[in-house]
């Protein structure tokens, strides 16, 4: 089913899922700091709940209230964001604690999708942002490939442009000043980090 802008911002701080567009793919979500709505998302896809769940921020005040943000991950995130490079950073108290690890730290990127990044705005906190598919499925970018054992029961939010598919967001962890980690391969090539100044660790 489907729904409409109004109506997926009403869920969301109604504590609810909803499934809606991102740079990279289609995404289940919910509010990040409400941790009942957080258990829905591992409950609907059949997510163990030791594998965290990624968050989107809009903006920078929103990155500066909700993150502590080092001067090495400041910096790396200033090139970078908005955009599809996911860093490991840690939250604050106020994300639920199913959305990051047993450190607090979650994978966080800045959405430049307008579509995320007002939904962000308008409940004025993160949103998760796990791939709409069943866990060891694959994600989709077009809604009618989204799987109808989702869509039966979880709203979905349509909108251009469309999620870009094929490469996930790119996720690191820093590991210095001017290192870092690659944690998963995407969007974000190799290449790109290398030029903007930062080595990469194995």
């Amino acid at each position: 089913m489907n729904c409409t802008y109004e109506e997926a911002v009403t869920r969301l701080n109604a504590g609810k899922t909803i499934i809606y567009p991102t740079e990279t793919f289609y995404a289940l979500g919910c509010v990040a700091t409400n941790e009942d709505a957080v258990k829905q998302i591992f409950e609907l896809k059949g997510r163990e709940y030791f594998k965290t769940l990624p968050i989107l921020i809009s903006d920078w005040e929103m990155a500066h209230a909700y993150l502590y943000l080092d001067e090495n991950t400041l910096r790396l995130a200033r090139i970078f964001w908005p955009g599809s490079l996911s860093i490991v950073i840690k939250v604050r108290s106020s994300i639920s604690t199913l959305a990051c690890d047993e450190f607090k730290c979650s994978a966080v990127r800045m959405t430049p999708h307008p579509i995320a990044k007002k939904l962000c705005l308008d409940v004025g906190a993160p949103l998760v942002s796990s791939s709409a598919n069943l866990s060891g499925s694959y994600p989709v970018s077009r809604p009618e490939k989204l799987d109808p054992k989702l869509t039966r029961s979880i709203p979905v939010l349509k909108g251009k442009p469309w999620p870009q598919g094929k490469l996930p967001s790119t996720l690191v962890e820093m590991k210095g000043a001017h290192a870092l980690k690659i944690l998963r391969h995407g969007a974000v090539s190799a290449s790109q980090l290398v030029q903007a100044g930062f080595d990469l660790i194995e």
